[in-house]
């Protein structure tokens, strides 16, 4: 059945169950949907979102009791029950010092549904000495689960609790634009993937890995990544926590095990071993995968020094012209170098180079940067614009700047609401002059911690006491 003969329900359905069936797993299908249709289908997504988990999930349940939210009739009614993104990491940070990780559990089981929340319960993870055997414990224990974690910059790790799923139904909607894809039953391109980082890792955008091989490759033979281990989460956090200390001048009170030091001394060993592990991936590169259509996605830096240790070895155009190369993630107050774009084009060999605007919190909504340097909504993600101040929902009419939010229709083990740190200038009524119908962010993101000398402090629109009740909710017995 066309898109255009379905009835909302069932276009309904394939938004939150199976959005690339919704296109025909045709790329520019996916790109051209109607605006009043996706407006008209996100609205009884977001009501069936609701009615689902508004009684299952347990920190949900709390503040929408609180703020008396018993229905969804538009979109606005849920801006009030928009997390603020930093509630992923509002655990004790001593419950990852003191490796009490059954209480990280017993957290974690308030953001999401009961059936999840009693499998993460019910597993064993007393004999766990680190976050990467907690990981490991977990993808064993609860495998419909896949745990991620971000970079953790402010010191801090949050833990985004995605099912497999919620991963799978992403890289579908990834694969529409890698493979260019036209249709359900297009042949495999016998595409290879490049990825300039650890082969394996609970880091989000290292995490993906495992569901865009599955998604977009022949094998696990045409995954290439620079270094065959795993990242270790331990290490980062570690990492994070000395550049907070540092920046707050209480590095002499950091208190480190002995277990943790002996990992960072295995990671030193790896990275002195580098080099060599650098040398055979370029020789892979420029022999094996010389000509070849390959997918990159890494952030930016990632891309440009495998760019520039490319070109200092004199490799360039080494890949198809037709090639996929992607990236995200901002720059996270660290200044570009001018020219790194030309660089890793030069390297690749590929004609464009497609940058989006996402977040680990938003694993279904990739927003895509068109050639007139606009980002477009992905449709399973539901955007708003609030005052900074309030965090209010300002019009979606005309063109508004303020703080971004979003709803991820894509989640559905937790509530998929929250609050970003950015600003963003949303168009949405004048069209984009390429020609998709998406509303889209124009101009620059910014962090409004940059903005504001390293201050953001988010505003929920949720009342001040049914948002303090929520989070000592979430965080009593943890």
């Amino acid at each position: 059945m066309s898109h255009t003969a379905m009835p909302l329900e069932r276009k309904t359905e394939l938004l939150l169950n199976d959005p690339a069936t919704l296109a025909g797993h045709s790329c520019h299908a996916w790109q051209h949907l109607p605006r009043a249709d996706i407006d008209a289908i996100q609205l009884q997504a977001l009501k069936q979102r609701f009615a689902q988990l508004r009684n299952r999930v347990p920190l949900l349940s709390k503040l929408a009791e609180a703020e008396g939210v018993t229905h969804i009739d538009t979109l606005e009614d849920v801006v009030p029950l928009l997390f603020e993104h930093t509630v992923f990491k509002s655990y004790p940070p001593s419950l990852l010092e003191k490796k009490q990780f059954a209480q990280i559990n017993r957290w974690l089981g308030k953001l999401v549904t009961p059936e999840l929340a009693a499998r993460i319960a019910a597993a064993d993870v007393s004999g766990c000495k680190s976050l990467d055997e907690w990981f490991e414990t977990m993808d064993a224990a609860v495998p419909e689960l896949r745990v991620s974690h971000t970079s953790g910059t402010s010191g801090t790790i949050s833990f985004l609790p995605n099912s497999v799923r919620e991963w799978e139904k992403a890289c579908d909607v990834r694969k529409l634009y890698i493979w260019s894809q036209t249709s359900p039953d297009m042949p495999d391109p016998d595409l290879h993937t490049v990825y300039p980082y650890f082969r394996k890792g609970y880091l989000s955008h290292v995490r993906a890995n495992e569901f865009l091989i599955r998604a977009l490759l022949p094998g696990e033979d045409h995954f290439h990544a620079a270094y065959p281990a795993t990242l270790s989460t331990d290490v980062l956090h570690l990492g994070a926590r000395l550049r907070a200390a540092h920046a707050k001048g209480t590095l002499d009170r950091l208190e480190i095990s002995p277990e943790l030091l002996a990992k960072k001394k295995s990671f030193d060993k790896l990275q002195a071993d580098m080099p060599g592990y650098l040398a055979a991936f370029f020789e892979d590169m420029a022999t094996k995968l010389r000509g070849q259509r390959v997918y990159i996605g890494a952030t930016w830096n990632l891309l440009h020094g495998m760019a520039r240790a490319g070109l200092e070895r004199g490799l360039e155009s080494v890949f198809h012209p037709d090639s996929y190369i992607s990236t995200t993630g901002g720059a996270k107050g660290v200044v570009q170098p001018e020219g790194w774009r030309e660089d890793v084009l030069r390297f690749t060999g590929a004609r464009r180079l497609n940058e989006t605007y996402a977040m680990s919190e938003l694993v279904s909504g990739s927003n895509p940067r068109c050639e007139h340097g606009n980002f477009h909504f992905a449709h399973t993600v539901i955007p708003f614009v609030l005052d900074p101040e309030t965090s209010r929902p300002l019009p979606r009419a005309g063109r508004v700047t303020g703080r971004a939010a979003f709803y991820d229709l894509g989640a559905d083990v937790h509530w998929g609401g929250f609050i970003t740190g950015d600003e963003v200038t949303v168009e949405w009524d004048q069209p984009c002059a390429c020609g998709r119908p998406s509303r889209y962010v124009t101009g620059a993101i910014q962090r409004y911690s940059e903005k504001n000398g390293g201050d953001d402090k988010i505003t929920c629109a949720a009342t001040e006491g049914s948002h303090r009740e929520a989070m000592d909710f979430l965080n009593s017995g943890a």
